[in-house]
C-alpha cells in the first residue's frame, strides 16, 4: 500500500470569481487622490420641456426639437473658443470660465428656440425649454485624467474629455427647474461667487431679452424687449390650450 499525494483541485468556483474581481479591480484603478484641481467655470443646462413624454408618443416631435435645441447650441458657440458643451439627449450642459460667453451662448439659443416656437403654427408641434446656470468647481478631461496611471491615461484620454462633474454640474441641473418657460434660473452659487475682478449674476433668474452692455445684439434680430412681449403672449395662449387639452400631453387633469 503506498501513500497518494491529494490532487490540486485549483481554486474553487468562488475563489475564481474573486481572482476574477481583483483582476478587474486592477484594470479599472483609478486614484481619486490625484485628480488635479478644479477649475471654477460657469455652468448653463439648458433642457427640453417634456420631452420624455414626446419620445414616448411620437417620433417627428422630439427629432424636430432635439435637433433643433442641438443646432441652436452648435450656431452660438461657433465664435466662442472658451465655449465646452455636454449634450445629453434632450438637454446640453454649456461650461466656461467667463460670464459674458455663458450669457452670449444661452441668449442667443432663447432667440433662436423662441423665434421656432412663435412661428411654428400648430399648438400640438410646440415646444417649451428652460435653464439654469451655476458657477462653481468643475472637473473635466486632463484634470480626471491624472487619476489614472500614465499608461492608462493615453488610452482613456478621447473618453475622458466627454467627461466633466462637479458641484455646479448638479447645481445648474436641479436649478433649470425654478425657471419658467423660456427662463432662466441662476443658481445661488452664481449669485454669490464670481472670477476675480467681475461681478456676480445679480437675481434669481437672468433676463436675457435686456440690453447688456458686453453682449452684441444678433443681425437681423428685432428688439428683444419687443421680442419677449410677443413671446409671452403666445406662451399665455399656448398655456390655455395646453390646461384644455392636459391628457394628451401626459398631465394628469386638475382637480
Amino acid at each position: 500500500m503506498t501513500d497518494e499525494k491529494p490532487r490540486k483541485t485549483g481554486p474553487s468556483p468562488e475563489e475564481q470569481v474573486r481572482i476574477y474581481a481583483q483582476r478587474q479591480r486592477e484594470r479599472y484603478r483609478f486614484d481619486s487622490s490625484k485628480i488635479a484641481r478644479a477649475e471654477n467655470v460657469y455652468v448653463a443646462w439648458i433642457d427640453l420641456m417634456g420631452a420624455g413624454h414626446l419620445m414616448s408618443v411620437s417620433l417627428e416631435k422630439p427629432a424636430n426639437a432635439l435637433v433643433r435645441l442641438h443646432m441652436a447650441v452648435e450656431h452660438a458657440i461657433a465664435k466662442k473658443a472658451s465655449i465646452e458643451t455636454l449634450p445629453i439627449n434632450d438637454g446640453v450642459f454649456i461650461l466656461s470660465p467667463y460670464k459674458s460667453d455663458i450669457e452670449q451662448v444661452v441668449r442667443s439659443v432663447m432667440i433662436d428656440l423662441s423665434s421656432i416656437f412663435i412661428s411654428t403654427p400648430d399648438p400640438q408641434n410646440k415646444v417649451l425649454l428652460r435653464g439654469g446656470i451655476a458657477f462653481g468647481p468643475v472637473y473635466r478631461g486632463e484634470a480626471i485624467a491624472a487619476g489614472l496611471a500614465n499608461g492608462k491615461r493615453a488610452k482613456h484620454k478621447e473618453a475622458l474629455s466627454r467627461v466633466a462633474f462637479g458641484p455646479a454640474i448638479i447645481q445648474a441641473y436641479r436649478g433649470e427647474g425654478a425657471a419658467p418657460p423660456y427662463g432662466v434660473a441662476v443658481h445661488e452659487s452664481a449669485r454669490s461667487f464670481a472670477p476675480p475682478e467681475t461681478t456676480p449674476f445679480l437675481m434669481t433668474h437672468w433676463l436675457w431679452w435686456l440690453t447688456h452692455p458686453d453682449l452684441e445684439h444678433p443681425d437681423g434680430a428685432p428688439p428683444l424687449t419687443v421680442l419677449k412681449d410677443v413671446l409671452c403672449g403666445d406662451l399665455i395662449k399656448h398655456f390655455a390650450w395646453l390646461r384644455s387639452t392636459l391628457l394628451l400631453h401626459g398631465l394628469p387633469p386638475r382637480s
